[in-house]
C-alpha cells in the first residue's frame, strides 16, 4: 500500500539518506515529494493531502534564501494549525541533526502529539524509528480500506482505564512508543513495536478517559474499529478476594461477566436483585499460554524485582480465575462476598474488565482476541487504599508483556 510522503528538508545530504531509509521501507518513489523551504511545504499543503510530513526542524523560509530560520519547521506547523486551506498531514515527524535543537524543541513536539526524531550519520536508530512509523501507517491505512472481514490492521492492542497509574506502566514497557493523534479522535495513542526472535508485532494502546466500564468499553470498541488489532488487551488494577489472592498477586480473568446484570423484582414488597451474568470465557490457546508463563517462578521474581512502587511483602503469583466487573468502586466487604452468589471461585473485582472483553467480543469481523490481566492493589474492604496502586499496575503491565512475546 502506497503512502505519499512530503520531505521538508534543505540539505542534500542529509535528505539522501532519508530518500535511501524511505525506499527501503517499502515507500514507491513516485509517492515522495521532496521541498527545501518552509513556503514550498505549505504550498504543496494546500494543493495535495499527505500521509506523512518529515519536517527538517531549522529550515529556510523561502525557497532562495541564504538564511536558515532555527525552528523554521515549528511555523510550518503553526501555520497548518490555524488555516483549515491546508491539508493537514495525518502523522508529522520532526527530523534534526542537532542535539540542542532536539532538547529546545522536543517538548513542542510532545505537546502536539508530533514526534521528534535524532538524525545521526553514525547511528541508524532513527532509521529503525522511522520505518516503524511507516509500518503502522502502512497497517492503519490497511485497517480503513479493507472490509473483507478477514484482514487486521495491527497486531496488539492495550488498553488502561486511568490515565496515570495504569497507562504508565504501559508507558515503561520497552515498546519505543511514539505517539499518535488522528484526524476527529480526541484520545492520545502510542504506537510501537514488540521484538521477538520471530519478528517485529505492532502495537497500539491509549487510556480511557475515566473509570468505568461505559469509557472503557467505548475505548476499545474505538480501538478495534480504527486499528483492527489481532488481540485486545487490558493491564491495571484490581481489588482482589482475600482468601484466594494476595495484594499484588496478577489475576488473569477467565472467565468475566457483569455482576450488575441482572433484574430487580419486589419479593414482599423488598427490592430483590436477580442476578443474570454473560460470562466470556479467555481464549483457549491464550490460556495455555499464560499458565504456562505463570508457573515461570524465576521470570515472576525478575518481574517483582523491577516493579515500579511499594512491594508488598509477598511472593509473586499469577493466579487465572474469575475476574468480575461492576460500575461502582467496592470498598465494602460484605457486599463483595454477596458476589459470590454468581461465583464461588471469584478471585477480584473490577470496574471494567467484562466492556473490553465485550467491546472485542461484539465488534465486527475480523474480531481480536481479548485478554485481561490486572494486578491486585486491595481487598475491596473498609481498609482500602492506594499504596500499592502503583506496583500492581506495574506488574500486570510487565506480565502481560512477557505474554505478548509468546503468543503474538
Amino acid at each position: 500500500m502506497n503512502i505519499k510522503i512530503l520531505v521538508v528538508e534543505d540539505n542534500a545530504q542529509k535528505y539522501g539518506k532519508i530518500h535511501q531509509a524511505l525506499l527501503g521501507g517499502g515507500v514507491d518513489e513516485g509517492s515522495i515529494t521532496h521541498v527545501i523551504a518552509a513556503s514550498q511545504a505549505l504550498s504543496k499543503l494546500q494543493d495535495e493531502t499527505y500521509d506523512l510530513m518529515l519536517l527538517d526542524v531549522n529550515i529556510p523560509k523561502r525557497l532562495g534564501d541564504d538564511h536558515v530560520k532555527r525552528g523554521g519547521g515549528l511555523d510550518v506547523l503553526h501555520d497548518i494549525s490555524r488555516d483549515e486551506t491546508y491539508n493537514r498531514p495525518r502523522y508529522i515527524i520532526g527530523i534534526t541533526a542537532f542535539e540542542d535543537v532536539l532538547t529546545e524543541f522536543g517538548g513542542a513536539f510532545e505537546e502536539q502529539l508530533w514526534s521528534l526524531i535524532h538524525y545521526s550519520d553514525t547511528t541508524d536508530r532513527w532509521i529503525s524509528q522511522l520505518r516503524l512509523k511507516l509500518d503502522y501507517i502502512k497497517a492503519f491505512k490497511r485497517s480503513e480500506h479493507f472490509s473483507d472481514g478477514k484482514t487486521y490492521g495491527t497486531d496488539l492492542a492495550i488498553v488502561a482505564a486511568l490515565d496515570t497509574v495504569e497507562f504508565d506502566a504501559i508507558k515503561n514497557l520497552p515498546c519505543d512508543w511514539q505517539p499518535l493523534r488522528l484526524n476527529h479522535d480526541e484520545t492520545r495513542y502510542l504506537t510501537g513495536s514488540i521484538h521477538t526472535e520471530r519478528g517485529d508485532f505492532s502495537v497500539v494502546a491509549a487510556a480511557a478517559p475515566r473509570m468505568g466500564m461505559p469509557a472503557s468499553t467505548a475505548l476499545a470498541a474505538k480501538i478495534v474499529h480504527q486499528f483492527r488489532p489481532r488481540y485486545l488487551g487490558m493491564v491495571g488494577i484490581c481489588a482482589g478476594r482475600a482468601e484466594k489472592v494476595k495484594v499484588g498477586d496478577i489475576i488473569v480473568a477467565d472467565p468475566t461477566w457483569d455482576w450488575g446484570s441482572g433484574k430487580i423484582q419486589s419479593e414482599d414488597k423488598l427490592p430483590k436483585f436477580l442476578p443474570s451474568p454473560h460470562q466470556l470465557d479467555l481464549d483457549a490457546d491464550l490460556l495455555s499460554t499464560i499458565k504456562e508463563l505463570s508457573e515461570d517462578k524465576a521470570r515472576l521474581a525478575v518481574i517483582k524485582q523491577r516493579a515500579r512502587g511499594s512491594k508488598p511483602p509477598f511472593e509473586l503469583n499469577v493466579r487465572v480465575g474469575p475476574l468480575v466487573s461492576g460500575a461502582a468502586v467496592v470498598a465494602h466487604k460484605p457486599t463483595f462476598d454477596r458476589l459470590l452468589d454468581q461465583h464461588r471461585g471469584i478471585l477480584g473485582i473490577d470496574m471494567e474488565a467484562y466492556g473490553v472483553a465485550i467491546a472485542a467480543r461484539g465488534s465486527g469481523k475480523p474480531r481480536p482476541i481479548s485478554v485481561i490481566v490486572k494486578g491486585v492493589c486491595d481487598y475491596a474492604d473498609e481498609e482500602k487504599d492506594d499504596d500499592f496502586q502503583e506496583y500492581a499496575a506495574s506488574v500486570s503491565a510487565d506480565f502481560f508483556y512477557q505474554a505478548a512475546l509468546k503468543f503474538l
